[in-house]
């Protein structure tokens, strides 16, 4: 990252900049012994925190808890997934290979959306490989955040929050909002979404699927990672890690495919003159999740 700060981490400090010490109280307003213990926080308690920070705070003139983008749209999503992704500041970078030779196999529109809840964190950043696009007209996304909630009307869903370009940039909000319900298959709630958000969950949850497979090699043992909580006085509070924890995923499996072509073409050649051969392409076995 050539000494930039990591866009993820960019992104949380301006949030906290525009909104200071919202994230301080947060224990207080999520369920401890949560009956739902794949999620983080509900809607609900998001709700409740968010009202409380307002009615001891004066409302900020720029960020999500602004009046005039609070007018425009709710910020749940933003905080969500950031207090979420507090919990562990996960940084996880799937190795590019095997993230585009994932969204080639389409096999998740067949899986079903209750098998995200075996994602092992509660909250992560995800990087994209660069210069990805996602739909046609649109400017490719750095990556984005990704937890598990419960929306208004108690359905599960997976929630997205995209990151498009400088976080730091002052002149607009660069950043998309999305949740997925985990419907059975979930290409029932693809086929809900816009079209244009289409080609964003076929690349995306190829991966997420792979990270709720028991071989998913990314360089962790058991499952689920979540921080357990630390006593502070009377109360249990999660206490964010002073730096983020970086993950390299899929590093072996990325190796493996870019060593195919090389590979294919010398047993060709060799094999060319005795008997036909077919020549092999790099690919992931197709529902062996």
């Amino acid at each position: 990252m050539g000494g930039k700060l990591h866009p993820a981490l960019a992104f949380a400090k301006q949030v906290e900049g525009w909104s200071p010490g919202i994230f301080s109280k947060i224990d207080k307003w999520r369920e401890p012994e949560s009956p739902a213990p794949w999620q983080f926080m509900t809607f609900r308690q998001c709700r409740a925190w968010i009202s409380d920070w307002l009615k001891h705070n004066p409302a900020p003139k720029e960020g999500f808890l602004s009046p005039v983008l609070m007018k425009r749209f709710p910020p749940h999503i933003v905080y969500m997934a950031l207090a979420a992704w507090r919990t562990g500041k996960t940084l996880l970078h799937c190795d590019e290979s095997l993230f585009r030779i994932l969204g080639e196999t389409r096999q998740t529109d067949a899986l079903s959306g209750e098998m995200l809840r075996r994602l092992p964190f509660w909250g992560f950043w995800l990087d994209f490989p660069a210069d990805t696009v996602f739909a046609e007209g649109q400017g490719a996304l750095m990556g984005a955040f990704f937890t598990l909630a419960d929306h208004d009307n108690q359905t599960d869903a997976l929630l997205a929050l995209t990151l498009a370009q400088d976080p730091l940039s002052r002149e607009h909000i660069p950043l998309g909002m999305e949740y997925l319900a985990l419907t059975n298959p979930v290409s029932t709630a693809i086929s809900q979404q816009d079209k244009g958000i289409h080609g964003f969950w076929n690349a995306v949850l190829p991966v997420l699927f792979w990270l709720c497979s028991e071989n998913s090699e990314w360089g962790r043992q058991g499952k689920p990672v979540r921080p357990a909580p630390r006593r502070v006085g009377k109360h249990q509070r999660f206490i964010p890690p002073d730096k983020p924890v970086q993950i390299f995923a899929g590093v072996r499996a990325g190796s493996a495919l870019r060593q195919a072509p090389r590979v294919s073409e010398a047993s060709t050649s060799v094999e060319r003159s005795s008997a036909p051969h077919r020549r092999l392409r790099p690919h992931i076995r197709k529902a062996h999740w």
